[in-house]
């Protein structure tokens, strides 16, 4: 039996990605110690880990709700060096045999150096290629707003950078990665199919696909649908706060007797606010997404990987309009692999949404690069392959 300690960020889409290999290792015979925030204790204990709670919580409360590059990573930075010396206290006395960590929690990666602990990395997003930037002229542009000077961002996360660097005595700063920490062994929850630039990553990045469980108990939601309709859901995220004038622009679009409409709109926007509903639409803050997706027809959406994957295994159409260059990237690779439409929020108009969903209902083409993405997923080999890499790994290291 070895010992592993996983540490995560407390968010949802980079938890959930993790538990089902975290219950494979416990199965497989491992104990795996998992770190986050008391939000996640019972779904963590249910997939058989020790919870434990990281101490310094405040430290990452600013990591929530950003959404330009360098301002995430100067607050990762600032989280990094909060935590940093808990985990370093903690991995230094009681030496646990491997790490996991998340590519977002660097903290991970340092302890793993620090001690010379071996150590892999998960990844819930695809992993970052400067040229996937300029795959599509809308990330470049998002990109160089990212690093335009004027902003601070950029000086702030410089300033983090080697305050931790100073604080805690490393080597090397190099080896701090603070946007996406990576490790000898790399899990990527996605397809090298979807990869864009997939032949820049060697074979310490393994790709097992998403694990999604279709068949998971929700709540359900009354639909108000009629027959002959076609089911838009439109979401989001709940991380990031879409404007009203985003879902003021859905309603005046698709008040329309052709479709029924399910529209999550988060809990950082009141229903209200919103004004009329026409009689189409459903509105809450909250819906059982992979309920919804089972019927809908097509998926407006922020293109987070989770919600990408949920919509690609149910067969559902994308529409993305994202938040951030993560999923601007995202965004580019369905549009390329004939799977969804790409716009950003600032193109969007009335005329552009309503002619997008007329054109993508039932677009056979666009059902075919679904299928081939689905089929990806499937061949990567899931929480089995990533179980066999980790087994070799850990025969590497002397731990079987």
């Amino acid at each position: 039996m070895a010992r592993a300690w996983f540490f995560n960020i407390p968010l949802t889409g980079h938890i959930n990605p993790t538990l089902p290999l975290v219950r494979a290792l416990v199965q497989d015979g491992d104990e795996v110690t998992y770190f986050s925030s008391p939000t996640y204790q019972e779904r963590i204990s249910a997939a058989g880990a020790i919870f434990r709670s990281y101490a310094n919580l405040e430290a990452l409360e600013a990591t929530r709700n950003v959404t330009h590059l360098i301002h995430q990573g100067g607050q990762i930075a600032r989280a990094t060096h909060g935590l940093l010396a808990e985990v370093l206290d903690a991995v230094g006395e009681e030496r646990p045999d491997y790490l996991l960590f998340d590519m977002s929690a660097p903290w991970g990666g340092i302890a793993s150096r620090q001690f010379g602990i071996p150590a892999v990395a998960s990844f819930p997003h695809l992993p970052f290629y400067w040229r996937a930037i300029v795959m599509d002229w809308r990330i470049l542009w998002k990109g160089l707003r990212n690093i335009l000077p004027g902003y601070g961002y950029w000086r702030d996360l410089q300033g983090q950078t080697a305050r931790i660097v100073r604080d805690y005595r490393l080597r090397d700063p190099k080896d701090i990665n603070i946007l996406s920490s990576t490790a000898e062994l790399n899990i990527v929850f996605s397809s090298r199919y979807f990869q864009p630039y997939q032949e820049h990553f060697d074979q310490s990045y393994v790709y097992i696909g998403p694990d999604v469980r279709l068949e998971r108990q929700e709540t359900q939601l009354q639909i108000s649908k009629l027959e002959g309709q076609k089911l838009v859901y439109i979401a989001v995220g709940t991380v990031y706060k879409a404007s009203l004038e985003f879902f003021r622009l859905c309603i005046r679009a698709f008040d329309d007797e052709r479709y029924a409409v399910v529209m999550s709109v988060g809990k950082a926007v009141d229903p209200a606010a919103l004004g009329p509903i026409p009689g189409n639409f459903t509105v809450a803050q909250f819906v059982p997404q992979l309920a919804v997706l089972r019927q809908a027809d097509l998926f407006i959406t922020h293109g987070g990987m989770s919600s990408i994957s949920e919509a690609v295994l149910n067969q559902v159409p994308m529409l993305v309009v994202p938040n951030t260059i993560e999923q601007s990237i995202n965004a580019a690779v369905i549009a390329r692999l004939m799977a969804g439409v790409y716009l950003e929020l600032e193109e969007l108009s009335l005329e552009k949404l309503q002619r997008a969903v007329h054109d993508m209902v039932g677009n056979r083409e666009m059902m075919g690069g679904l299928e081939r993405i689905r089929q990806s997923y499937f061949e990567a080999g899931g929480v089995e392959r990533a179980l066999e890499a980790i087994q070799g790994f850990k025969v590497k290291h002397g731990l079987e």
